[in-house]
């Protein structure tokens, strides 16, 4: 892992029974939850979605686009993923993630997201608090 890729973020993934598709392989839609799951975590690092709550907005994602390269298996057991913040602009975050089975990339995602008011329902700018987090870990 690099150290020059912003609130970079790793999750040890256990592949379930019930990830699994009807021709042995993890099903596409599993990777949207992983997605999720390391989003969060991304979060619960960085900038905890309690805070934003309180601060009065949230983030959600605009679009998200995935690869798969080779598909996991059950007796694969174990998925790493990692997540990290590739770029700010004014308005929208750009995730980067990638899913490894041994150090071997299996699918890699982007995501691209935005922050809302919470009660006026419209994309704010990028809170300060990350952006300057961004940068001081883009340095």
């Amino acid at each position: 892992m690099s150290d020059s890729r912003p609130f970079l973020t790793e999750l040890h993934i256990r592949v379930k029974t019930y990830d699994i598709d009807f021709i042995g392989h993890v099903n596409n839609a599993v990777y949207i939850h992983w997605l999720e799951d390391l989003r969060l975590e991304l979060l619960d690092l960085y900038y905890p979605l309690e805070d934003m709550n309180a601060e009065g907005f949230s983030p959600f994602i605009i679009n998200t686009s995935i690869h798969y390269k080779q598909g996991i298996v059950l007796d694969e057991k174990y998925v790493t993923g990692r997540m990290w913040m590739e770029s700010l602009d004014k308005a929208s975050f750009h995730l980067t993630a990638e899913f490894l089975v041994n150090d071997e990339v299996r699918c890699t995602a982007t995501q691209r997201g935005a922050f809302v008011d919470s009660k006026k329902k419209r994309i704010i700018r990028i809170p300060e608090r990350m952006a300057e987090q961004f940068e001081l870990g883009n340095s």
